[in-house]
């Protein structure tokens, strides 16, 4: 698999990372063990988890990160490692926990459950504009000097609030994110659904930011969970991807992509595309409810999709991220 050098880094990552939110709930240990193993076999070396991953469907706290800890023995110099920390508790989504106090006791958790010494790239899940930037981003310095962190980014950030951490990192003399993570997704969103829990997309002028900074990035939900996948097979779509997806934009891309499939494309070999194709270092994570959707994923992220398709595709939706 090609490898992507995140700006500013020593990163040499997978063009796909292996999302783990479901690793020890939804997939069991042995599930998720045989997942990472097939995607290193592939040449994946890039896996995306969070303190919170699993918090909403069990009692015991870090799941998914104590998966990835114990599969990591043995191979933890062959793995770029992305956690992300500050998450509101999942019983409050409106209560922040992006402060100083918060990001160190994450870290530290997160390195425990992980059984490792640092993580290569840490992301602070949210945003609170309450909390002055710099006292964010010197927290951040100060956990990347004790070695915890190699480098940090921001994820769900406003456009606003990342340009002032930039403006403070460039002031101050710190390095500053390495990476963002947002929704980057070929599906036109529905944006009233983004309200919660705090999800930003990628729109125009984020876009246009990311390009003029050669910034990293990390796109969730590049797959619209399945969306275009499930109505394509007649199979259902749950009520909050119906209110997420459902729009004109949407129906026109999926009689697109039906006529792609029957050239015999895949509809992930699109999705993947729309994510690489831009004008910045871009990285898809994507996870997989069985080894043969992660398999296929492989497969897809190595298609080189003509031009002319991704644009009659792009030129379909309602929220054009970027212009072919």
């Amino acid at each position: 698999m090609d490898r992507v050098n995140l700006t500013n880094t020593d990163l040499q990552v997978s063009q796909l990372c292996l999302g783990t939110a479901d690793f020890g709930t939804k997939r069991s240990r042995e599930e998720a063990f045989r997942q990472m193993d097939i995607f290193m076999e592939g040449g994946g070396n890039f896996i995306d988890t969070a303190h919170v991953y699993g918090d909403w469907a069990c009692d015991e706290r870090g799941r998914s990160e104590k998966v990835i800890g114990g599969w990591l023995k043995g191979k933890r110099d062959k793995v770029v490692v992305s956690s992300k920390g500050c998450h509101p508790p999942i019983d409050n989504m409106l209560c922040s926990r992006v402060d100083v106090k918060n990001l160190h006791q994450d870290v530290e958790q997160s390195l425990a459950q992980l059984q490792t010494d640092y993580i290569d790239l840490y992301f602070l899940h949210r945003d609170n504009p309450q909390v002055p930037v710099g006292e964010l981003l010197e927290a951040l310095e100060e956990e990347g000097k004790k070695g915890s962190l190699r480098y940090y980014g921001c994820s769900n950030w406003s456009l606003d609030r990342l340009k002032e951490a930039d403006a403070y990192a460039r002031e101050h003399g710190l390095r500053g994110f390495a990476c963002n993570q947002m929704m980057f997704v070929l599906a036109d969103v529905v944006p009233e659904t983004l309200v919660e829990p705090q999800l930003t997309i990628l729109d125009d002028a984020y876009y246009q930011y990311e390009k003029d900074t050669g910034l990293s990035f990390m796109a969730y939900m590049c797959m619209a969970g399945g969306y275009f996948s499930k109505r394509m097979a007649g199979k259902p779509v749950s009520p909050q991807q119906k209110a997420r997806y459902h729009a004109e934009a949407n129906e026109a891309i999926l009689r697109q992509l039906k006529l792609y499939v029957s050239e015999g494309y895949q509809v992930t070999d699109f999705l993947y595309s729309y994510v690489k194709r831009a004008a910045f270092p871009s990285i898809p994570i994507a996870g997989f409810s069985s080894e043969e959707q992660l398999k296929q994923a492989l497969v897809s992220i190595e298609q080189d999709i003509p031009e002319e398709m991704m644009h009659n595709l792009v030129a379909l939706k309602r929220m054009q991220s970027y212009h072919w």
